[in-house]
């Protein structure tokens, strides 16, 4: 699903000049014009995408993957979620805000359950 999106914004930018003049020649696709801010919020959510791709390729990379290379790869994530957040520009849209903010309450959940479980703890003693 992640390099699906990530393919598609990418796509998207690729082709901006393309699809401005497009829905500028059609009167009908007006209203579904892209401003300088939706186009910026696509190279932010692109750029974004890139680092959850590269955890799935980390991730699926190995037939085994460990508990503690499951646990660096979330907490890495939610580390490059806090750097984005914390660098956003005022003008973000909130959309985008809420997001990153799910995100990194998605990630969140999954180290709590790491906790949780006895294996991690299992997993520590040995």
């Amino acid at each position: 699903m992640i390099n699906i999106l990530q393919l598609s914004t990418g796509r998207a930018l690729d082709y901006r000049e393309v699809i401005d003049t497009y829905v500028a020649r059609y009167r009908d696709l007006r209203d579904y014009e892209l401003s300088e801010e939706d186009w910026e919020g696509i190279t932010h959510v692109a750029g974004w995408l890139k680092s959850f791709c590269s955890a799935t390729t980390q991730m699926s990379a190995t037939h085994h993957p460990t508990l503690s290379s499951t646990h660096a790869i979330i907490r890495g994530l939610q580390e490059q979620i806090k750097d984005i957040f914390t660098n956003l520009p005022p003008s973000t849209s909130p959309w985008l805000m809420l997001g990153l903010t799910d995100a990194h309450r998605k990630l969140s959940d999954y180290y709590y359950k790491f906790d949780e479980s006895p294996l991690y703890t299992w997993a520590a003693c040995m």
